[in-house]
């Protein structure tokens, strides 16, 4: 055998394993027709988490990818709640058989890039000429940067908005959201009007606004009145949720329970999420993201739908929106690197990420799509999509930081007690004297979290000991 040759054939085993392939990232005619050769299907295992619509647009991303590359497989792995898809992850890499690719949340991948069991896919792809950022939205490519690599690709861009009952609105008479509505002038008022006891039992038999006490949908509300989660986006040493503005932001969300008695109570919202009631008609606004369109959607198909519509996030001070996007994620250890990056490609492709969008699923990251047809079909609700690509440009988003997750989860804890529980004895609803509390029991908590992953990370970036030094 030539030199020539050996090289190549030293190449071809040492291919699946590189982080960047040679020229399309192994989507040549040859490689892509092997599997057919061997009458072997190449099988790359893709993990996913999501309800029955979600899981629905996921097929038909697959069955099109498969019926595009005779072949190839893909098996879909779908766990129906986050924290499970989370759990069984974890579980995968301590095993050492994870799959190929899954779908992360941005809040979430870092617990996995910080153990560095993802293959950072920007480099791969992009040096391969599979990915471009340039053709994607910013906030969602950044979201995914770990230690200045970009780790996941983001399929959506998707953000918090106001879902609303149209019927509602109308039943009562209260003035639909416009752009520019605020939240105290607009937002509440309405509210009010939209919660309603209808049997006298003085119990609310429809809520005005539905708000799920979670870090995650308090952000816009802190950042709106110009506070901030933390001290440093890029290396935070602790929250800042104790701090004046931040503080203003909290209060706000506490009035809407407090004061106006506008949203379920903890019995309540224990017994019936907030998704569900809104879709039962008992839920005049609720805060959410993309994500729930699809849901929406398919109860529509079953006859069991909605008059609705999605409104921005109402403005504070400030208008600010928060980011909820999420990516493909691939395990270094995948058994078919390259067709699964040939996927992922795919799934990012125009045609690709046509199909996810016209499920309602997402917010296509990749701009094209975004202002297609695909995703702004004048014949499919919500009728005012664009409302999500005006947010783009004022998302902010949280840390990327290994412990942002078990951050979050702390935090959620102590922020529904909070929520739920009554002002403090001799406390008005607006003196918030149990917000200072839980912003500094949170504060408190979370520190040691974040004091841990700064060492870790300055440990990393420290130089090594000079060569004969002491022992």
């Amino acid at each position: 055998m030539s030199a020539s040759c050996l090289s190549r054939a030293a190449l071809a085993l040492l291919l699946p394993l590189s982080l960047a392939a040679c020229g399309r990232g192994g989507s040549s005619g040859a490689e892509t027709a092997a599997p057919a050769a061997t009458g072997k299907a190449t099988v790359v295992k893709l993990q996913v988490f999501g309800d029955t619509a979600e899981l629905k647009s996921y097929r038909e991303l697959i069955g099109a990818y498969e019926a595009a590359h005779p072949g190839e497989k893909v098996e879909l792995l779908p766990v129906g709640k986050q924290a499970d898809h989370m759990a069984k992850l974890s579980t995968a890499f301590a095993a050492g058989n994870p799959p190929d690719l899954f779908i992360l949340n941005f809040r979430r991948f870092g617990q996995f890039a910080a153990k560095d069991v993802l293959l950072p896919l920007g480099p791969a792809m992009s040096a391969s000429g599979q990915f471009k950022e340039e053709e994607f939205y910013a906030p969602a490519v950044e979201a995914f940067r770990y230690r200045e690599q970009l780790m996941c690709l983001p399929q959506n861009v998707s953000s918090l908005v106001i879902y609303y009952n149209r019927a509602l609105f109308k039943q009562y008479g209260v003035p639909e959201p416009q752009p520019g509505w605020t939240y105290f002038k607009d937002l509440i008022p309405a509210a009010r009007l939209l919660t309603r006891d209808l049997d006298g039992d003085k119990r609310n038999d429809i809520h005005g606004v539905g708000l799920d006490p979670l870090l995650i949908r308090l952000a816009p509300f802190i950042w709106g009145m110009g506070g901030e989660l933390v001290d440093d986006l890029q290396a935070p040493s602790t929250l800042t949720l104790d701090r004046g503005p931040a503080l203003l932001g909290l209060n706000a969300v506490k009035l809407l329970i407090s004061r106006y008695r506008v949203t379920p109570r903890l019995i309540e919202y224990q017994a019936e999420n907030n998704d569900a009631r809104f879709a039962r008609g008992a839920l005049g606004m609720l805060f959410q993201s993309r994500r729930y369109t699809a849901t929406l959607r398919e109860l529509e198909g079953q006859g069991k739908g909605l008059d609705w519509d999605v409104a921005p996030l109402p403005r504070l001070q400030q208008e600010v929106g928060v980011l909820h996007a999420d990516a493909y994620c691939m395990a270094r250890a995948s058994r078919q690197p390259q067709a699964a990056q040939r996927f992922v490609a795919y799934a990012l492709s125009e045609a690709g990420q046509s199909i996810l969008a016209k499920s309602g699923r997402t917010v296509p990251s990749r701009k094209t799509v975004a202002h297609s047809p695909a995703f702004l079909d004048p014949t499919q609700k919500p009728a005012h999509a664009q409302v999500f690509l005006d947010a783009i440009p004022t998302l902010r988003r949280t840390p990327n930081v290994a412990v942002w997750h078990e951050i979050e989860s702390k935090a959620d804890v102590l922020l529904e007690e909070w929520f739920y529980e009554p002002p403090l004895p001799g406390e008005s609803d607006l003196e918030g004297a149990d917000t200072v509390l839980v912003a500094r029991q949170i504060r408190d908590a979370t520190r040691p979290l974040l004091a841990e992953d700064l060492a870790r990370e300055q440990a990393r970036k420290a130089p090594p000991p000079a060569a004969g030094g002491a022992p």
